[in-house]
């Protein structure tokens, strides 16, 4: 049964970065603001589906260039085991794609169409933006996954500015510069997230031509690349509370999951074997979600 080799495709285990993030603004834009539930699914179904979409063109795209192969060190991808064929996952790359194209256009029907049209069409072109770059990631004759520093940014914006910022804008209809300064904060852990991946595999992307900011640093000041931005991510988000504090749970739920992203840079640091940088990454994943759960939780108290 192919069912749990396509579970397995879109790794659930990271779809809580996708879905926290329209949360974290759901909760904020809540406590200021009234809140339409049909807007945040919305939200919520269009990032699962996005990235979902992002995984399988993963799978797809890295199978066929030769990066998932016996030397990964990560999970074994379902492509290249042979679980899925590359005609189907390429049929499932199209229907993710339509799913994603319908779900944002329903949200931005729902929320923007009839305030302001130039904003429905500029998050228009968006959707059809955000499907490209989920599949140029790693399928093309140019990936700029495979480019120095791209698949970084690319995560910086697309799980931290428009997951944030992006969904803010669509629950209050209003830009706030705090907003902005939380979602570089959550961009930074994402981030993160990439760059475990990347650490892990360094030695199999150097060989194969992904050329990520590991393969460019070394794992030494990789290493030190990952403290820096988790540390940013920390000094960002304790700013945005500082500017919004209105009771001790938002520093309780904070400085709780700072403690923990602390020893995981600690972790981080001290790694020798590449195949630990499995357990960290899906730590990783937990601790960006109840940073941003624990940020919203609150606002709201």
């Amino acid at each position: 049964m192919k069912l749990k080799y396509w579970i397995y495709a879109a790794r659930i285990y990271t779809l809580p970065l996708s879905f926290s993030g329209v949360t974290l603004s759901f909760f904020i834009s809540k406590s200021r603001t009234n809140v339409s539930i049909t807007a945040y699914i919305l939200c919520v179904i269009t990032a699962l589906l996005l990235q979902i979409l992002a995984n399988f063109s993963n799978d797809y795209g890295d199978s066929i260039t030769g990066v998932d192969n016996l030397k990964r060190v990560g999970p074994k991808r379902t492509v290249q085991c042979g679980f899925i064929s590359l005609s189907e996952m390429k049929k499932a790359i199209y229907i993710f794609s339509i799913l994603s194209f319908f779900s944002g256009l329903l949200l931005f029907c729902k929320t923007i169409l009839w305030k302001n049209f130039f904003i429905f069409i500029l998050y228009f072109i968006g959707i059809f933006i955000c499907i490209y770059s989920s599949i140029k990631y790693s399928i093309g004759s140019n990936p700029y996954g495979y480019k120095i520093g791209m698949g970084d940014l690319f995560v910086m914006i697309f799980f931290g500015v428009l997951s944030i910022k992006g969904s803010y804008f669509l629950y209050t209809y209003t830009l706030c510069v705090d907003i902005f300064i939380l979602s570089l904060s959550i961009g930074f852990l994402n981030v993160g997230v990439l760059n475990i991946n990347n650490m892990r595999d360094l030695n199999n992307d150097c060989e194969n031509r992904k050329y990520t900011i590991p393969v460019w640093l070394g794992i030494k000041y990789a290493k030190l690349y990952h403290a820096f931005i988790i540390l940013i991510s920390i000094f960002l988000g304790s700013y945005f509370i500082f500017l919004n504090q209105k009771t001790v749970y938002q520093w309780f739920f904070f400085i709780f999951t700072v403690i923990f992203l602390i020893l995981h840079i600690k972790n981080i640091i001290y790694i020798k074997e590449k195949k630990l940088f499995n357990s960290e990454l899906k730590k990783l994943v937990i601790l960006t979600f109840l940073y941003e759960l624990g940020i919203g939780i609150g606002f709201i108290l």
